[in-house]
């Protein structure tokens, strides 16, 4: 069983791409970060930590497609 770049193409190019070539995977949008209020500390703070973790999380995920890509 193929696994990633390599699972998205017809078997039959599978054999003939030499291993340079490149991923042609679609590159995930990156998230709405959500906005940050101009008072309530609180609400600042919640805000900025969400906007960390959507980052955080699509930078994994950015990564994941790499990784998958360069066969590692």
């Amino acid at each position: 069983m193929l696994t990633g770049c390599a699972a998205w193409a017809p078997a039959s190019q599978v054999e003939a791409w030499p291993v340079s070539a490149p991923c042609l995977a679609t590159r995930p949008a990156a998230p709405i970060l959500p906005a940050v209020p101009s008072h309530g500390i609180f609400e600042q703070v919640q805000a900025l930590l969400a906007r960390e973790q959507l980052r955080a999380a699509h930078v994994r995920q950015l990564e994941a497609l790499l990784d998958a890509c360069s066969g590692g």
